[in-house]
């Protein structure tokens, strides 16, 4: 086998592992419901009603297994530090949040109603009315940081060693669509994944795309819960919702510019230091 073919499909075996554990929880799960309920029916409900619980479990497991893979990856794929001061951390949580606004807009505008509603239907299976505890961690904290440990973290650092950065890019982007499974949610997280790469790339550290991922997140988080609120008040809280949702996404422009700003200040130093 052509050695970079192979370093290539190495690189993928975080993902192939995460797959494994899922596999794994979900049968184990599946067994215990076929023994609590004696009835296909009733198994398949009770593991609908759960698979915000296995979610969480698959990525509580899986951040410390990635965590130390990519402690030992950095000797292997050293990274220039990056330091970032708070400010930066603020515009990147930003940018996330403005990215997860204006997707969720142009996929609402531009999106055959079918799909949307197939969409809804998938976000009403993880969303738990009496577990909204669960379902904030899960989202917006345990995801984040087990799918950026594997996606930009791991399997994007690997390939980038192979591969110039836009290539890189755009098949870590195809990646995360994929493993989000339907049409609507591969399209958000395809442009989705491909800032996050973008992030990872100039930041060089993981925790850049973890905060744009996490504040993304919470944003869809919080417009769910805003959406499972019955509103009697003529409107006026979808018009805070979109006043918010301008200021924010105005403010994630802004804090694109400023990225790409410090990048090109951060080249121009290293070549005057040279």
């Amino acid at each position: 086998m052509n050695q970079k073919l192979y370093d290539f499909l190495k690189s993928l075996i975080p993902f192939a592992l995460y797959v494994g554990v899922v596999l794994v929880v979900y049968f184990l799960f599946a067994i215990y419901a076929s023994a609590v309920t004696h009835n296909v029916e009733e198994a398949e409900k009770l593991i609908n009603n759960n698979l915000l619980q296995m979610t969480a479990l698959v990525d509580a497991l899986l951040i410390p297994l990635f965590y130390l893979m990519w402690k030992s990856d950095r000797m292997l794929y050293p990274l220039k530090k990056t330091n970032m001061p708070l400010f930066t951390w603020s515009i990147l949580a930003l940018i996330g949040a403005s990215a997860c606004l204006a997707l969720n807009y142009m996929l609402g505008m531009f999106m055959p109603q079918a799909i949307l509603e197939t969409y809804d239907e998938a976000s009403e299976v993880l969303w738990n009315e009496s577990l909204q505890w669960l379902s904030f961690l899960a989202v917006v904290i345990l995801a984040p940081l087990c799918e950026e440990m594997m996606f930009r973290g791991l399997i994007y650092t690997r390939m980038r060693v192979l591969m110039k950065a836009p290539y890189t890019i755009l098949i870590s982007g195809l990646l995360f669509g994929f493993f989000h499974g339907n049409a609507l949610q591969f399209i958000y997280a395809f442009f989705l994944g491909i800032l996050l790469a973008y992030m990872m790339e100039i930041y060089h550290t993981v925790w850049a795309p973890i905060i744009v991922h996490g504040s993304a997140n919470l944003i869809s988080w919080f417009l769910t819960y805003i959406a499972m609120i019955p509103s009697d008040d003529g409107g006026i809280l979808d018009y805070s919702v979109l006043a918010g949702t301008m200021l924010i996404t105005f403010t994630g422009l802004f804090g694109i510019v400023y990225s790409k700003k410090i990048i090109t200040k951060k080249s121009k130093s290293e070549e005057h230091h040279e």
